[in-house]
């Protein structure tokens, strides 16, 4: 007579091991949440903001963009392009909504986004999860921290990480996504001027697949008629995302607005993010040692990188040497490059258990992460009583108290001088009080910036003040300590 064996019992043990984090989990959790801590604990400085959410109240409350300039005495009535107007209508709205940390919340959320998305990229083209976590950290996000700010470059960030994921994606058969291409640049036409940095992944991605396809002429007719409709696929999509860049109120006028940015002499002299790196700073040295651990990675690694990569790491090193402000770019198209090859370094491994350790463990490390995220958030860290570099949700620099003080006078000064970052928060706190001069540093004529600074620096101080009938000073101590003497 046959009988039924029992079947095993399973182990409560192992079961709670399949269901509970693996070490893989704090590794993930550790990058995104060490990325969401920094913007939190980054107060807003006041340069580059205000005046973004001033134009946002007057897109939101007139309907209408601003065409030309209604902030500052000096250039009143001048024409003024005022391409990131849907960035500024978002961070005005969320304002409205929940104010400041309700903005730093979000930016965290973004800049967790774009960064998620690069290493989701890594993870993919190498397998190696933990030298992606490991690499992102340590060398590509010191690269890119000065970028982090609250301003509409920051929600172009995660845009430039979706078309580099889905072109190179693409490019190595993982995905057909093309079709997201063309929705997504109508949408970063209008928040930021990088959006010709799309154009660019799309163009250099096309010639490196067509300068592989030459070099491959030797595989089957199937082959090479696959890889001519994997490039006509590109370029038809590619054609669709440059009409979607039309689909911006100025239509190809925006292209006008870029290059007359990029050779703007006020913008290119005196902003410093605008000039090249240099190792005299702390960025400059550390893009530098970026560039000399990803020549030595490619030097030493066993493969050969793909030219479609290297075209990308080339145009994109260009642009960083050319300013500083493109350095974020380079660090995101660099890194997954950086991870491949980095990955070749070693032997290869043979694949570690998926669940080991102690997953009570890896929760309880999660759960420490999570908590110091939560004692960051905008709404909790005030209580704390942090040092105001990271406590504050403003930046210290912001004049908030003098333009309370300002606004109380009764008779308060109509033309007014003062740095050009505190004129990004007069446009917004004081909107009566025209200003000398604010960051929207390609509006205003280089004579008038070099003014700016002679004054600030009590150079013919009495000729200038008279010269733009100055009848009042809100001055920076620091930046213009001679005038202040």
């Amino acid at each position: 007579m046959r009988t039924n064996t029992p079947a095993p019992t399973a182990n409560p043990a192992r079961h709670a091991a399949r269901i509970g984090p693996t070490l893989d989990h704090v590794w993930l959790a550790a990058a995104l949440l060490l990325i969401a801590l920094r913007p939190l604990l980054t107060p807003i400085p006041p340069n580059d903001f205000w005046w973004h959410m001033a134009t946002g109240r007057i897109i939101a409350s007139t309907g209408a963009i601003p065409s030309v300039d209604s902030f500052s005495f000096t250039q009143a009535g001048q024409p003024f392009f005022n391409q990131g107007w849907l960035a500024q209508l978002l961070m005005y709205w969320l304002h409205q909504v929940g104010g400041v940390p309700l903005l730093l919340v979000v930016q965290s959320l973004v800049i967790t986004l774009a960064y998620g998305l690069l290493l989701r990229l890594c993870i993919r083209r190498s397998g190696r999860l933990r030298l992606s976590v490991g690499l992102l950290l340590l060398v590509t996000l010191p690269l890119s921290f000065t970028n982090w700010i609250v301003r509409p470059q920051s929600y172009a960030l995660p845009i430039f990480a979706a078309f580099l994921t889905i072109v190179t994606e693409y490019r190595l058969g993982m995905s057909r996504r093309l079709w997201l291409l063309p929705p997504l640049m109508a949408l970063w036409v209008n928040i930021h001027g990088t959006f010709v940095l799309g154009l660019a992944l799309i163009g250099l991605t096309f010639a490196g697949m067509l300068f592989e396809r030459g070099e491959n002429r030797e595989g089957n007719g199937e082959a090479a008629g696959s890889r001519f409709a994997a490039l006509r696929s590109l370029a038809l999509w590619g054609a669709l995302t440059a009409a979607a860049m039309l689909l911006n109120p100025r239509g190809l006028g925006v292209l006008t607005y870029v290059r007359n940015l990029l050779g703007s002499n006020s913008v290119t002299t005196l902003v410093t993010e605008w000039a090249p790196p240099t190792i005299r700073d702390l960025e400059g040295v550390i893009f530098f040692l970026f560039v000399m651990l990803c020549g030595a990675v490619l030097a030493y690694a066993r493969r050969r990188p793909p030219l479609a990569d290297m075209l990308l790491f080339g145009a994109f090193l260009w642009l960083a040497l050319g300013a500083s402000r493109n350095v974020v770019w380079f660090g995101m198209v660099a890194t997954p490059l950086l991870i491949v090859q980095a990955a070749s370094l070693g032997r290869e491994r043979p694949p570690t258990r998926a669940f080991a350790g102690s997953p009570a463990l890896h929760a309880a490390l999660i759960g420490v992460l999570a908590l110091l995220v939560l004692l960051a958030l905008p709404w909790v860290k005030p209580a704390l009583d942090l040092p105001p570099a990271v406590g504050a949700l403003v930046s210290e620099d912001t004049p908030v108290a003098a333009v309370d003080f300002l606004r109380a006078q009764p008779d308060r000064p109509r033309r007014l001088f003062h740095t050009e970052a505190y004129g990004s928060y007069l446009i917004w706190a004081a909107p009566e009080q025209p200003v000398f001069v604010d960051t929207r540093i390609e509006l205003y004529p280089f004579a008038q910036w070099r003014d700016y600074i002679n004054l600030g620096q009590a150079n013919n101080a009495a000729a200038l003040l008279q010269k733009y009938d100055i009848d009042g000073l809100l001055l920076n101590a620091k930046q213009q300590a001679p005038l202040v003497a």
